[in-house]
């Protein structure tokens, strides 16, 4: 295959974007003229209080320190006036910064606002989308190119160079961990700069999938954040070590650095749309970056160039240790994102007042293409009952899926259940079959589809599977070969871990038991179900979870969902002898379908083959195939997926969100937001004012 470049699979990316953007604006003039210090002490002195209510003083936060703290001498909201108050759990007078730290407390939170990530992810063109990194280059050898965007600066005013990159990427070989917090291992070494924008490095294995490169080394929360001045000595250790004792002591001496009072941009200089120009006990003040120019200014649905000085509002954090203190600060108008109320009638309460969801979409405005972990039925593949494949597929046609999770109050705005049994989240299906607008189609169209509601149930097919499979029915109860009637065992979260896995559980047994499958729903607490009852074998239903990451390769979906007794690289996992698959199966074919001749596959050898580099058509025809193979072999039961919009809350009286828009809206086109863990409130800023800004006559 010939060399590839980031321009050949993102047509947008275009090499001569940025010769009209000129290399100093004001802000940055300012820093030049007169330091980085002052102007960031000119921009907070110059600043008063705006028009929102001052929080009461917190008390007994339980952290020693008194809580104390008021909105008193902040900065103001910028030309409007405005300030997004935004909870958070950490008090920046706390924080201290460092990825890899033993004694870090740096939230994610914090990474989304200050620091810009390498790429995203676009999930309707289903390609990578460069922000830190403009454009690459993959050579036939395994040579990478990186091009850095000289659009970008620190916010002590230092260019963003390739040697900030270098330095990253030699801190990931140090610690043997890439962009911690999702821990893919280095593909990559010979890490060099070639100018100041530019930097190269060799891949591993130069067939590796260019797909699964990018997404853990890229995408993956993969905020850009080791300037070179300070963190530039630890990838100097790494170059010097030359034996394991020095990589050690070099990983000893990275992992017990800290930076404190993370306001100062002499500790801890940012690059995105956000500032931190400083931190009270529980407060921390956000300004927008005037020297900032957004990587989305060159997408097709940008209007001309998004920069910070555009950027009408500022951000501010607040911490409130608790729910109570939470929901006085919401019922009060001190804040205007948090964490719902768990009470039902304290929502009602706040929902008066103009708060609702942030995402606050209709059901049809939702896309199946958010998600980030979900609830599964684990089979035991060793069982004498559930190891025959037939069997897991007559459970799937008597148990429809929908009604297990249906009956959450929030379920049509936030859960999504698995509708076609792939082994794959639908945000690889959308994708991968047939968009938005028409999934699905193409090969998912031809799998076995199961039971999705309770008119789906398909008795006579799972009685045709078990007779198949040496199953009698008689008196009511199936009965294996022996005749000894069959009992399901299914071990099940408890209601204080998770209510609704022990409800799915109660739920699936009435379909079950209604058919003459007797099943016994234990709840038991997690580190004994995960552990000595799972090693055991002696189940043949167990509440599990399951999904990779959001938008990322196929493939991290199919090496989690097929639950096998041997690694890739094919070495055993003892404590799956008991209860997972073996790596070769029976699958019938041709795909679509399942009364087809039996062949034999290795699904280990498929998984190794989509790790590797092919075309787009190929893969697709790959995906396919291993999405059938899942659905014939059914080694879990996939629930459903966490989907739709997101655990915060906004006061929508102050602040206005936009809808998906046909996909324009880069905050459901774009992997910037993980839904349901963080609001994408806080950073919508670096993609422009049009999706996400204050009301229009908002107080």
């Amino acid at each position: 295959m010939d060399s590839q470049t980031s321009g050949e699979s993102d047509e947008w990316i275009s090499d001569d974007e940025w010769e009209d953007v000129s290399p100093q604006t004001r802000r940055r003039l300012l820093r030049n003229a007169f330091g980085a210090t002052a102007g960031v002490a000119a921009l907070a002195g110059c600043s008063g209080e705006d028009d929102q209510s001052t929080p009461t003083p917190l008390q007994n936060e339980g952290d020693g320190g008194g809580g104390t703290s008021t909105d008193s001498g902040t900065a103001d909201g910028g030309s409007s006036g405005k300030t997004l108050d935004h909870i958070i759990s950490l008090a920046p007078t706390n924080a201290r910064f460092n990825p890899y730290g033993n004694a870090t407390n740096w939230s994610f939170r914090w990474y989304w606002a200050m620091f810009d990530q390498l790429a995203v992810h676009d999930k309707v063109a289903n390609k990578t989308k460069g922000m830190v990194i403009e454009d690459w280059n993959y050579a036939d050898n395994g040579q990478v190119t990186w091009n850095v965007r000289d659009s970008y600066t620190w916010h002590n005013g230092d260019d963003l160079t390739a040697e900030d990159v270098a330095t990253q990427l030699k801190i990931g070989q140090l610690m043997q961990t890439v962009h911690k917090g999702y821990g893919a291992q280095p593909l990559y070494e010979n890490v060099e700069t070639t100018g100041k924008y530019e930097l190269t490095f060799d891949l591993k294995e130069a067939d590796i999938s260019r797909e699964i490169f990018e997404f853990g080394h890229m995408k993956r929360r993969a905020w850009l954040w080791a300037h070179r001045d300070i963190w530039g000595k630890y990838a100097e250790m790494f170059d010097d070590a030359t034996t394991e004792d020095a990589r050690t002591s070099a990983q000893q001496e990275m992992m017990q650095a800290v930076q404190k009072e993370v306001w100062d941009n002499s500790n801890v200089p940012g690059n995105s749309v956000w500032e931190f120009v400083s931190g009270e006990e529980n407060i921390a003040y956000f300004e927008p970056y005037d020297d900032y120019y957004s990587p989305f200014s060159d997408a097709e649905w940008a209007d001309g160039d998004i920069t910070g000085d555009m950027i009408d509002y500022n951000l501010r954090w607040h911490r409130y240790p608790n729910q109570q203190q939470r929901t006085q600060a919401m019922k009060q108008g001190t804040i205007d994102v948090s964490y719902p109320p768990d009470s039902e009638s304290a929502r009602e309460g706040i929902r008066e007042k103009g708060w609702g969801p942030a995402d606050d979409l209709s059901t049809d405005q939702i896309t199946p293409s958010m998600r980030s972990g979900s609830m599964c039925t684990l089979f035991n593949c060793q069982s004498d009952i559930t190891g025959d494949p037939r069997v897991r597929k007559a459970i799937h046609h008597i148990v429809p899926r929908k009604p297990l999770v249906a009956w959450v109050p929030d379920y049509e705005s936030y859960w999504v259940e698995d509708r076609i049994p792939s082994g794959m989240g639908q945000d690889k299906e959308v994708p991968w079959y047939g968009g938005n607008s028409n999934w699905p189609n193409g090969a998912l169209t031809d799998l076995e589809r199961y039971a999705h509601t309770k008119d789906d149930v398909d008795k006579e097919r799972a009685t045709q599977l078990l007779e198949a499979a040496g199953f009698s029915k008689s008196g009511g109860r199936w009965q294996d070969s022996d005749g000894n009637n069959i009992t399901l065992r299914f071990y099940t979260a408890t209601s204080g871990e998770e209510p609704m896995a022990l409800r799915f559980a109660q739920i699936a047994k009435s379909y079950l038991d209604n058919f003459g499958l007797q099943t016994e729903v234990t709840a038991q607490e997690a580190t004994i179900r995960a552990g000595k009852t799972l090693e055991s074998g002696n189940w043949e239903m167990l509440f599990d979870t399951w999904g990779g990451a959001k938008s990322g390769p196929a493939f991290l979906d199919f090496s989690t969902t097929f639950q096998l007794q041997q690694t890739l690289s094919g070495q055993p996992i003892g404590t799956n002898d008991n209860w997972a698959m073996n790596r070769k199966v029976e699958v019938p074919y041709p795909i679509g379908d399942p009364t087809g001749d039996l062949q034999e596959v290795d699904v280990i050898d498929k998984l190794n083959r989509l790790q590797t580099r092919m075309s787009d058509e190929k893969r697709r025809q790959t995906i396919g195939e291993m999405a059938w193979i899942f659905n014939q072999s059914l080694p879990m039961m996939l629930v459903n997926e966490e989907g739709g919009t997101g655990g915060y809350w906004l006061d929508h009286s102050k602040w206005q969100t936009q809808p998906p828009n046909n996909n324009r809206n880069p905050a459901y086109r774009y992997e910037i937001v993980e839904v349901g863990q963080y609001s994408y409130c806080q950073y919508m800023a670096k993609t422009g004012t049009e999706y996400f800004g204050p009301a229009e006559g908002g107080q």
